[in-house]
């Protein structure tokens, strides 16, 4: 019979001010970043808007788009690295599990 994973408390804090630190969320960061800047770029090109505005204004959505996508990745993926730790100490002759979102209890 198949168990219920157990929920744990994600530590937000922890999960919105981290930067990346692994080399695939560097490059996930950086695309996405152009991606987005590129989208939000192309409608301005064909405007009135002065071209230090315009990356200004499609700089900002780009920034706050790809760092939301990160962290979404984040709380998808890496849930072990991020969650708040449910048990400050193990009792005797239990292993202490710093995320117990997908481990069994022993």
């Amino acid at each position: 019979m198949k168990k219920e994973p157990e929920r744990v408390e994600m530590d937000l804090q922890k999960i919105f001010l981290t930067p990346p630190n692994t080399m695939k969320e560097k490059i996930t960061l950086v695309i996405m970043m152009v991606v987005v800047f590129v989208m939000f770029f192309g409608p301005v090109t064909f405007t009135e808007i002065s071209p230090v505005k315009g990356i200004i204004l499609s700089a900002f959505p780009a920034l706050t788009i790809s760092w939301g996508w990160m962290v979404l990745l984040r709380s998808l993926f890496r849930k072990r690295e991020f969650c708040k730790n449910p048990e400050p100490k193990a009792k005797k002759g239990e292993k202490r599990h710093e995320c117990q979102y997908h481990c069994k209890k022993r």
